[in-house]
């Protein structure tokens, strides 16, 4: 066989190189495929876990406030002139509350707490140097003046606790609730903080675990679709070549019967079909081919 023989036909190069396109193109639009889902994978279990530690840090917060609230709606609860309830607190109280309340908050792990009036007026916090300051332009205060409950969870650079301790880089849920008068007229509002801070741990963990299970999921499941595609891949373009080498029109010698190949090279129609396609041959004579070479077999005799 000549070297020419051994050379690829036109045909068969361009069917590698389309195949070649489309492998890759599948490799990446698997990649960017595999990124987006990871990263939207990730980033929801980030945020549906955050939501689970706000909620959570909510009804917590809810609770400390009403048993607050149970122990001390007398000292927090005046009457104006007119007789409507409102939330205060007389200097004379003052003392005898912060101490009262600081053990309990500290007790229930309570980071820090303020109390505000109907007026947006902070009657009380455990930050002395904020007392008697309006907050108007608190939007979570002012739903909680509406009867809602608003929480929200943040990070903190800096941060003063319970015991007038300044604390670094900490997370902390604040929960604002109402304050009502016992007949469900809104009179001030609980600002709760809690630190929650040594969630941050759980929290990459827990993304760090799906992350790892979903790489393992998909880069299997990626890799299992990639085999089958390059086998079947494989397969098509076989077929095809053998489609289109067995189309249109095929010179073959008029004695002969032979087939000229894309190289130039004259095969037996045998040879030709059975390389080109998955078609076997058996031969063995026509009627008509019969009685012409062996006239002595007469099938339509008796």
């Amino acid at each position: 066989m000549t070297p020419d023989a051994q050379k690829p036909s036109p045909i068969t190069l361009r069917d590698e190189r389309i195949n070649l396109r489309f492998l890759r193109f599948f490799v990446m639009s698997a990649a960017l495929s595999y990124l987006f889902i990871l990263t939207l994978s990730t980033f929801g279990t980030y945020l549906t876990f955050q939501n689970y530690i706000r909620t959570d840090a909510e009804g917590y917060a809810v609770r400390i406030t009403q048993t607050l609230l149970e122990q001390d709606r007398a000292t927090l609860t005046h009457y104006d002139p007119d007789g409507h309830p409102r939330i205060d607190l007389a200097t004379t109280d003052f003392d005898d509350f912060d101490a009262r309340l600081r053990p309990l908050l500290e007790a229930l792990n309570v980071a820090k707490i303020k109390i505000y009036d109907a007026d947006k007026r902070i009657v009380y916090s455990n930050d002395y140097a904020i007392i008697d300051r309006i907050d108007t332009e608190n939007r979570a205060l002012a739903e909680a003046l509406t009867g809602k409950v608003r929480s929200n969870i943040g990070h903190k650079g800096e941060f003063w606790d319970l015991q007038e301790e300044l604390r670094l880089d900490i997370d902390v849920v604040e929960t604002y609730i109402p304050i009502d008068d016992g007949t469900d007229h809104i009179i001030g509002s609980y600002e709760i903080y809690l630190d929650v801070s040594h969630y941050r741990q759980d929290v990459r963990k827990l993304v760090l675990a799906v992350a790892g299970l979903l790489s393992a999921i998909l880069g299997s499941i990626f890799l299992v679709i990639f085999t089958l595609l390059r086998k079947t891949s494989a397969i098509i373009q076989s077929k095809s070549a053998q489609i289109k080498v067995l189309s249109g029109l095929l010179p073959v010698c008029c004695v002969c019967k032979k087939i000229r190949n894309e190289n130039n090279q004259w095969e037996a129609m045998e040879e030709y079909i059975s390389a080109r396609s998955e078609s076997n041959f058996s031969h063995s004579y026509c009627p008509v081919c019969l009685a012409r070479n062996y006239p002595e077999f007469d099938l339509n005799g008796d």
